[in-house]
């Protein structure tokens, strides 16, 4: 695998990544592989499978624009596993306006994904979320209030 193989399969996460930032989680659900395994803090249990993962992504995604103006990646690392899969492990930000127009941090992740090429396209085969700093009290309320859910029954 080459670096510009890599690099494209990075360019492209972020561009799915930036739709789902933007309100539209169809990026992520178009990318996902029919055996996808998908761990995330808003999920009572790991989920498995694509149409469990689309349902998941539709359950807590706000309606309309999510209000995020700017994400940012720490420390991207891609390992390949093979010619075909590729770990991608990374820290990501991200940031709303404030009632200025000010930009303040909204959440923080470490996300590790791991994409497969199968057919000559790229698919997400595994997906782990987690909250950067776990004891953060206030991120799950902001999550919460973002998408207007009840996360107990999650």
């Amino acid at each position: 695998m080459t670096q510009k193989e890599i690099e494209t399969l990075i360019d492209f996460e972020q561009q799915i990544q930036w739709r789902w930032s933007c309100g539209d989680p169809n990026g992520y659900i178009d990318a996902l592989a029919e055996d996808v395994t998908y761990v995330d803090p808003l999920a009572k249990q790991f989920l498995y499978g694509r149409e469990a993962v689309s349902a998941h992504f539709k359950r807590i995604m706000p309606e309309g624009p999510t209000g995020i103006v700017r994400q940012e990646y720490h420390n991207e690392t891609a390992r390949v596993m093979n010619e075909n899969e590729v770990l991608l492990v990374f820290g990501f930000t991200t940031f709303k306006a404030d009632e200025r127009g000010n930009e303040k941090l909204f959440l923080s992740w470490n996300i590790s994904l791991i994409f497969r090429k199968t057919d000559g396209r790229w698919l997400l085969t595994h997906g782990h979320l987690s909250l950067r700093n776990d004891f953060d009290l206030e991120s799950l309320p902001r999550l919460q209030e973002m998408w207007k859910k009840d996360l107990s029954v999650l």
